[in-house]
């Protein structure tokens, strides 16, 4: 059952850049797929959904994620806390269609309702469970996770994280997480994933290709970089 947890929380807030065009007036460089758009879901009934699972198949929210989507450090469970709904709502939407195949999350999303998808999201995206203190890296590494994010490497095809998750880390609707105060451990977990092909690639298979351009140390570096960010 452990596994199963484990394997649950390995995609939930994982990055979907694949889906968010590009800022500062550049023309998008996918077309974003058809997808139903979130209403405003219920806390009060998220948190239901959160606590109680699905009951006959011993699961729920909080057993990876917690009350308050603070997940951990250890690079298994994710920030959800303060991710914006419409991001949650999405990739519950992805695991229950198939875009994104996840042996433990696929048959989780596949049970909840479209209104437990919205509520639960909302839950999630009220809590403010507090950030921890920003890592400290070496200036160097500090400096090359900055560049990746401003510039990437365009030579090995690492686009810069910027035109898709915002200057302070924040993403965008419909598809990009915030990765801001994210555990520096979950996302180099997620590049890594990417990497080594053992995580899918998503409905427009970009994620894979950059993470292929990067080395362990870019890896690293970005990771805390964005972990070292605070959206305003």
């Amino acid at each position: 059952m452990r596994r199963a947890l484990i394997a649950c929380a390995l995609l939930l807030a994982g990055t979907a850049a694949a889906q968010q065009a590009p800022r500062f007036g550049m023309a998008p460089l996918w077309p974003a797929p058809q997808q139903a758009q979130p209403q405003a879901g219920d806390p009060r009934a998220g948190r239901a959904v959160a606590v109680g699972g699905e009951r006959e198949a011993g699961w729920s929210c909080v057993s990876c994620h917690g009350i308050d989507g603070a997940g951990d450090g250890s690079g298994a469970f994710p920030r959800l806390g303060g991710q914006p709904a419409w991001y949650l709502y999405r990739a519950l939407q992805d695991y229950a269609q198939g875009q994104r195949p996840n042996a433990a999350m696929t048959p989780i999303a596949r049970g909840l309702t479209d209104r437990q998808m919205q509520d639960v999201a909302a839950w999630y995206a009220a809590q403010t469970a507090p950030i921890p203190a920003a890592p400290t890296a070496p200036a160097r590494v500090t400096q090359l996770g900055a560049s990746l994010h401003a510039v990437g490497a365009p030579d090995r095809g690492v686009t810069a994280c910027v035109q898709c998750h915002g200057q302070r880390g924040e993403g965008g609707p419909p598809g990009v997480p915030a990765l801001a105060g994210q555990y520096a451990g979950y996302t180099a977990l997620q590049l890594r994933l990417w990497k080594h092909g053992a995580r899918g690639p998503g409905a427009l298979a970009v994620m894979p290709a950059i993470a292929a351009g990067m080395s362990e140390e870019e890896i690293d570096a970005v990771a805390l970089w964005f972990a070292s960010l605070r959206t305003p």
